[in-house]
């Protein structure tokens, strides 16, 4: 507001100031200027001093230069630059013989602006026009600025009311809008977010309802098989030896497979996290890892038990998460896992020494990932996978430690 004011000044006392440059020229300045000036006659120089004495007082008019055409000063009311030759920029030097007016501020750095240093800024008028004897000349003239510090206050009192009007109307015409817009964006997230929650709870449900169904269904009649087998094989007569093979090699298969599908119910749902703690479920995510020849370090902080039940539920899901992804793809040798209470949040971290890549990538594919990201953000925590010390890639998250979902909305 206030650099357009000022330009709004500025541009009105240029326009004024030329129109009056001009007309000072012309009306008052030319008609004296006479062959026995340009030569430098102190009599026809001293009617053209008593002249510019009147208009120079009132303060508004400052200095009076007027120009040959060869660049020398034939008068000035500072009579010290009389006779004195300057250079002419090219656009002024342009002026003589035309009806044109050049009008600038003035840079009173140049050498022909000695006698005006004084001054802070002038408003400088170059009016082309004609002397007594049809000769060209140039009148350059200085009016003092304190008119745009005047214009200046006088467009404000004029304008910014207005100015004030309109913003607080425009104010009053956008609130509403903008009341409604954040109202729509704050239902939003508040539905993403119980999505997001109800999403979570489908899947625990879920796994639990999996767990259940495999331990009382799938493995209890593969674990009455198992005891099946081996009494068959028994009866069998000593000459059936091919058919003994293959009841035992059915068995030691039947009993790996028992053993995996019991990992993969701690795997779904540990009952250790609730019973015996994070560290006991966690070293039960390992024990896979381990038998593929990874070696798995577990740091767990004794304290990290008092946080709350979600807390430490999604602790473990970033712990299995990360783990999965190390067995997947990382080709590593050894892992190492720390979960630790810091303040009020608990970090989560699962590094690694294996290969990095695009892989290891939150938007890259990995749909378990991405929902562990959506779910640490949303609660006020943090997410990453990158570079690990270990040379490969780490897996971090930092969350509050005491959050509890909440599913009243």
């Amino acid at each position: 507001m206030s650099l357009a004011v000022n330009t709004a000044a500025s541009d009105i006392a240029l326009e004024d100031d030329s129109a009056r440059g001009v007309s000072f020229a012309r009306n008052v300045v030319a008609p004296l200027v006479n062959r026995a000036v340009r030569n430098g006659d102190r009599a026809a120089s001293g009617i053209l001093d008593a002249a510019m004495n009147s208009p120079l007082r009132d303060g508004a008019l400052v200095r009076v230069k007027v120009w040959s055409q060869d660049g020398h000063v034939v008068w000035s009311d500072a009579a010290r630059l009389h006779g004195e030759r300057f250079v002419l920029e090219p656009e002024e030097a342009a002026l003589f013989g035309t009806d044109a007016v050049l009008a600038t501020f003035s840079d009173l750095s140049k050498a022909e602006n000695a006698q005006e240093q004084a001054f802070d800024e002038l408003l400088e008028v170059y009016a082309a026009a004609r002397d007594s004897d049809g000769v060209p000349i140039l009148v350059e003239s200085y009016w003092n600025t304190d008119r745009i510090v005047r214009d200046e206050v006088v467009i404000s009192i004029r304008t910014v009311p207005l100015a004030l009007g309109l913003l607080t109307l425009f104010l009053l015409t956008l609130a509403p809008l903008a009341l409604s817009l954040a109202r729509r964006l704050d239902k939003a997230q508040t539905d993403r977010v119980a999505l997001l929650q109800h999403a979570l709870a489908a899947s625990d449900t879920e796994r639990r309802r999996i767990s259940r169904e495999l331990h009382d269904g799938v493995i209890q009649d593969l674990t009455s098989l198992g005891y099946v087998l081996p009494a068959v094989r028994k009866q069998l007569p000593d000459a059936a030896g091919p058919e003994k093979e293959v009841l035992r090699s059915l068995d030691e298969r039947l009993r790996t497979d028992i053993a995996s599908l019991r990992g993969i119910i701690t795997d779904l749902y540990p009952v250790s996290l609730a019973r015996e703690g994070l560290a006991a479920a966690v070293e039960q995510l390992a024990a896979p890892a381990r038998t593929r020849g990874i070696e798995v370090l577990v740091e767990v902080q004794p304290g990290l038990q008092a946080v709350s039940r979600e807390a430490l539920q999604l602790a473990y899901q970033v712990i299995r998460e990360g783990l999965r992804n190390v067995v997947k793809h990382a080709r590593a040798s050894s892992v190492r896992i720390v979960a630790v209470r810091d303040g009020g949040d608990v970090v989560v971290t699962v590094d690694d020494d294996g290969l990095r890549g695009p892989e290891a990538a939150p938007g890259d594919g990995h749909l378990g990932l991405r929902l562990l990201e959506d779910c640490v953000t949303e609660i006020g925590g943090s997410f990453s996978v990158g570079a690990s010390g270990l040379g490969g890639t780490r897996l971090a998250a930092r969350f509050p430690a005491m959050f509890v979902w909440s599913w009243a909305r």
